[in-house]
């Protein structure tokens, strides 16, 4: 394996990482919820406002 190999590899897994760990989950899946409007999300928001 080349040294640029490595170098590359080294460098991806540090950006997977720092993606993992730094991406605001809960708000990528509040976009997610606004944009595809799931009918099981729907259902649960009634069930929580309903009693």
């Amino acid at each position: 394996m080349r040294p640029s190999d490595r170098w590359l590899i080294a460098i991806a897994l540090v950006l997977i990482d720092l993606f993992i760990f730094v991406a605001p989950l809960t708000g990528l899946f509040a976009a997610w919820v606004l944009i595809a409007r799931p009918a099981w999300f729907r259902r649960w928001v009634d069930e929580l406002y309903s009693s």
